[in-house]
């Protein structure tokens, strides 16, 4: 059988722990990954570090030259563009069938977050971009989980750490905080009347409005 809730292996903890810093951006493209160091870092030898390096350069995030090391793989605008065109058009297609499929109860809790964050903005006190980026990474996963395209989903959640990964090193992307509040706020209170059309339209213009910040940092 099975083992339920089972402790991930020493080279998995090492895995989640590389890869939650290169989506944090504690880790930038370009720089070199040194096993020893990580290995020290997380207080474990070298062979899980190994692997875990091998299995992130399986998915495109490290690039592991003999002689030379692993280091990040950069980053491309092109990628980036690219990756967010896909990203609208699945959201729009996802948009029509997971309106009904989500409860007023999440919509609420949702709401009440984003106005929370609305709050801080106009009393001066920006909230911080991470823990905002969460959040708005939170509705846009919902959107996409409760669509009725199987096929759909999985091609977001191949995507979907690369996608924050853009996101959170991009400089410019979480400046106009309020701005997305409002506009969260607004996809929100449609999704709460399931108004599909306007929905659609709402969140079209939201994600185009989005992708007009995304730029890499220099």
């Amino acid at each position: 059988m099975l083992q339920a809730n089972r402790k991930p292996t020493l080279s998995e903890q090492a895995y989640n722990q590389i890869k939650d810093a290169l989506l944090n951006g504690r880790i930038l493209p370009g720089d070199v990954l040194s096993e020893n160091q990580l290995a020290a870092d997380m207080d474990m030898s070298r062979t899980p570090v190994r692997e875990a390096l091998r299995a992130l350069a399986s998915e495109g995030w490290v690039d592991i030259r003999n002689g030379v090391g692993a280091y990040v793989k950069p980053l491309s605008s092109k990628d980036m563009e690219d990756l967010y065109e896909v990203r609208c058009l699945l959201e729009l297609q996802a948009i029509k069938t997971s309106v009904f499929h989500i409860t007023q109860e999440e919509i609420n809790r949702l709401e009440e977050r984003f106005r929370r964050f609305l709050s801080q903005c106009q009393a001066g006190h920006p909230p911080d971009s991470m823990e905002f980026s969460q959040l708005d990474w939170e509705l846009h996963e919902l959107i996409v989980e409760r669509c009725r395209n199987n096929y759909l989903k999985t091609i977001m959640r191949s995507n979907i750490s690369n996608m924050k990964r853009y996101q959170y090193l991009s400089i410019e992307a979480l400046n106009n905080i309020q701005e997305s509040v409002l506009q969260h706020l607004n996809i929100l209170a449609l999704m709460r009347r399931q108004d599909v059309p306007a929905l659609s339209e709402a969140l079209r213009l939201h994600l185009e409005w989005a992708s007009g910040f995304l730029t890499l940092p220099r």
